[in-house]
């Protein structure tokens, strides 16, 4: 069976009219660690340590070109559990469709078409190198309910195997949390955005994502790319102004292979660090200098944006008075009057600006900058 019959995919297993939750899992010769995926699946509990009601979510995998033991140990897994809504396709790809990210933008169209016949609901999506924390699905819908769109769960490095990493993947991988943890703590307080206020993170990726349908539909769901589609579709996301969650308290942890299944990815960034020399090797990366001045210019055309029906001045002056240097032309003006969202804008201005933004400001070395962003955020607390 080949995906571009992707319709037909779950026919055969009608979403029960209970179900308000759909889990997508797309795998590939995961035999190692899909069993462990769905035992934490299996055993969720409610914010009180409850079991959760089976009825109340269904899990949709789709194995493609799998030439290990994946399929049979779900379909085993399946037999052992058949009160779970577990819903297992397996497919053959050509080479043109053999991405991640046409078979996760499948599964997730699939799961909202499903859901809309339930009225709606929630969607979410994980690895199959993956462990869900016991409350995953429950934290999801907690941080929804509080107002969220979307949520990016935490995503961390299984225990077992954060404590065999090479010592320069280890090395550099703490490094790197490091300085994004602070990166997100400073663009909340700036944009005052969704995550103002709160404990924070950076990711918004495959390991976790939770998304409502009626954002998935509104944002035009994942676009068809070959990988990173979780990056594509957050930037869809920014472009709607969704309410998106970085939320500490939706966690999962995923394998810290240096092997992975897509060309580019967490493993990709492992290997990548693990050919790094410690002593040698400058870990370069955007200033906090850098990340200041983009993120207070943000905030200045969104506090703009907030007030375009009131303002006197034309746009052009207004934009010059936010920065002498910026670069605009008529599609940022139209856009300024037309555009429904403040991200459809900024994607305008984005376009003609973001490459000189990244030649103002040097690289500097990353010990340097989470120096320099533990001083910004300091000051600008005080």
């Amino acid at each position: 069976m080949y995906i571009h019959h992707h319709k037909k995919l779950f026919r055969n297993f009608p979403i029960p009219q209970t179900v308000k939750v759909s889990i997508v899992i797309p795998v590939k010769n995961e035999e190692t660690y899909i069993e462990d995926l769905l035992t934490s699946l299996k055993t969720q509990v409610d914010l009180s340590g409850n079991k959760i009601d089976y009825s109340y979510f269904e899990i949709l995998i789709l194995a493609n070109n799998c030439t290990d033991q994946t399929v049979d140990v779900i379909k085993k897994f399946k037999k052992k559990n058949k009160e779970i809504n577990l819903y297992l396709e397996e497919v053959t790809l050509d080479a043109e469709e053999a991405n991640i990210g046409y078979v996760r933008k499948t599964l997730m169209d699939l799961a909202y078409a499903r859901l809309c016949t339930n009225g709606g609901g929630i969607m979410l999506t994980t690895d199959g190198d993956t462990i869900v924390s016991k409350e995953w699905i429950c934290q999801n819908m907690a941080e929804i309910e509080k107002g969220a769109d979307a949520v990016g769960g935490r995503i961390l490095l299984k225990e077992n195997e954060w404590e065999g990493l090479d010592k320069g993947s280890a090395f550099f991988h703490k490094k790197d949390e490091e300085y994004q943890l602070l990166i997100a703590e400073l663009e909340a307080k700036i944009l005052e955005n969704f995550d103002h206020g709160k404990c924070c993170h950076h990711q918004h990726f495959n390991g976790s994502v939770a998304v409502t349908t009626d954002c998935y539909k509104k944002s035009g769901g994942i676009p068809l790319v070959k990988h990173l589609e979780d990056c594509a579709f957050y930037e869809r996301l920014e472009k709607i102004d969704a309410r998106v969650r970085h939320s500490h308290d939706v966690v999962v942890r995923t394998s810290a292979r240096c092997i992975g299944r897509t060309d580019i990815g967490l493993s990709q960034q492992l290997n990548m660090w693990k050919n790094m020399n410690i002593q040698e090797n400058k870990f370069l990366v955007e200033s906090g200098n850098s990340l200041l001045h983009r993120f207070i210019l943000k905030k200045r055309l969104i506090d703009l944006w907030n007030k375009r029906n009131s303002i006197n001045n034309s746009i052009e002056e207004e934009l010059k008075s936010i920065e002498t240097e910026m670069v605009f032309d008529q599609n940022v003006i139209e856009a300024f009057t037309i555009s429904t969202y403040f991200g459809e804008w900024f994607q305008e201005i984005k376009l003609l600006n973001e490459f000189r933004w990244k030649e103002e400001f040097q690289p500097v070395e990353i010990d340097e900058a989470i120096v320099d962003l533990r001083s910004i955020l300091s000051n600008y607390s005080s």
